[in-house]
């Protein structure tokens, strides 16, 4: 009876984990070594929207590393992916758009390209400064510097006008 027992024992793995109530944990995950986890929208949008061949050529990539790109893979250390994005980007960089200081003239008038530009309730601000920038349809915008800050759109003067 011992002889069975012994048998019966050895179907088992040897080590002390495999007894009854013995856990064996599985081994952990490797660690990314560098890099976010995911590739970055922006970079899954560019690989998306354009061909094989002009993805190649702007990032210096090869076309099996944007094939697998485009399919999902993201690799353990994307370090030379994310310099050729970053390469890309820098050199395709246009700034949307950038704030300048202009003052506020009498009437309420901002001048900005030779042009005069006004909005409501500006005459009252006279003197006082503002933070214009240009939005995406090409118009201006002002913001006042003071508490409370108030956004205001510019107008030329011409359609101020004709519209009142």
């Amino acid at each position: 009876m011992t002889a069975n027992k012994r048998v019966n024992q050895l179907e088992r793995g040897c080590s002390p984990f495999a007894d009854a109530g013995g856990t064996c944990a599985s081994p952990a995950p490797c660690k990314r070594l560098q890099g976010p986890e995911f590739a970055p929208a922006d970079l899954l949008l560019f690989l998306r929207e354009n061909p094989i061949g002009d993805v190649t050529r702007a990032l210096g990539l090869a076309k099996g590393t944007v094939h697998r790109l485009r399919h999902g893979y993201w690799p353990a250390d994307p370090r030379k992916i994310l310099q050729a994005w970053g390469r890309h980007k820098a050199s395709r960089s246009v700034v949307g758009s950038s704030w300048f200081m202009r003052r506020v003239r009498p009437g309420g008038m901002v001048r900005h390209a030779g042009v005069d530009f006004t909005a409501p309730r500006l005459a009252a601000r006279t003197g006082a400064f503002l933070a214009v920038t240009r939005t995406a349809d090409g118009s201006l915008l002002a913001q006042t510097l003071e508490l409370p800050s108030e956004r205001l759109p510019l107008l030329p003067v011409a359609e101020a006008g004709g519209a009142a």
